[in-house]
């Protein structure tokens, strides 16, 4: 018996065994929930890269300052602005000194007496010679700073310190040397710094990196000389006019910016320091 159109058409919908068709578009909805998942990663990557530098310079202190030196806590304390911390919040956050920076150290109250002790002489010199224009020493228990403006020390664009200004590096020179405690690792750092004026003498200095180190170098040649102390304790560092304590929109902004530091503060561990300071 022939079959109907009716039976025909239901064996082609249903394959031709009399079941219906099974559906195979089911993968769509596992895509779209891929998809979906995707694009909220995707948002979350880009909401955690929008990242507040001081609020994250603050955690990675807070996480990391047991390991930290006394130096290096001044230095992030002074960057990071604590305006939304009240006193008694930041002290009992980062109290000082930091955690582990001089503990278990017997020497450490003689090193913090001698910085004090050159800390003193050096301003006692510098208001004996009324030296406050040309000389600015600061010092709170862990390091010693001493500021010269390079206005002074140095002529515009040149390396060269004049023959008056080596007489004062001497005087520098030998107050370390009578007042610093030898006995104590430590280092001197002496930092040179520009403002962003553009270098006009580029023959010999072809950007301001090249003179903020060569007057760094001969400064500390020259201390280096006139304290007779190893040259170890020393070392140069050239910050061109990447850190400036001041605007470059301004001529007093510039003088400010155009500067050699030197620092005084005790050593970081070094291994062959302590062989050298604790041998029997």
């Amino acid at each position: 018996m022939a079959a109907s159109s009716d039976d025909r058409g239901n064996e082609r919908a249903g394959g031709g065994d009399g079941e219906q068709e099974e559906r195979t578009d089911g993968w769509m909805a596992t895509y779209a929930d891929m998809v979906t998942l995707l694009l909220t990663f995707f948002v979350l990557m880009f909401a955690l890269s929008n990242v507040d530098n001081e609020k994250a310079e603050l955690f990675l202190f807070a996480m990391s300052r047991d390991g930290l030196t006394a130096e290096q806590f001044w230095e992030i304390r002074d960057r990071y602005d604590p305006s939304d911390l009240d006193g008694s919040e930041w002290d009992e956050f980062f109290p000082y000194p930091p955690p582990g920076a001089d503990e278990d150290d017997e020497g450490g109250g003689e090193a913090e007496k001698a910085l004090e002790d050159l800390y003193n002489a050096i301003n006692n010199w510098i208001d004996a010679e009324g030296l406050r224009g040309e000389l600015a020493v600061a010092f709170n228990g862990d390091f010693l700073m001493l500021t010269l403006l390079n206005d002074v020390w140095f002529d515009p664009g040149s390396a060269h310190i004049p023959a008056d200004m080596v007489e004062r590096a001497n005087v520098i020179g030998e107050l370390l040397a009578a007042n610093f405690l030898v006995a104590e690792p430590f280092e001197i750092l002496v930092a040179g710094h520009t403002d962003n004026v553009p270098m006009s003498n580029i023959a010999l200095y072809p950007t301001n990196w090249h003179l903020s180190a060569a007057r760094a170098t001969n400064f500390m040649e020259l201390l280096i000389a006139a304290s007779h102390l190893e040259p170890w304790h020393f070392y140069a560092n050239s910050c061109g006019e990447y850190r400036p304590i001041a605007t470059n929109d301004t001529p007093e902004g510039r003088q400010a910016n155009r500067r050699v530091e030197v620092m005084i503060t005790r050593a970081r561990a070094n291994p062959l320091w302590d062989e050298m300071f604790n041998s029997d």
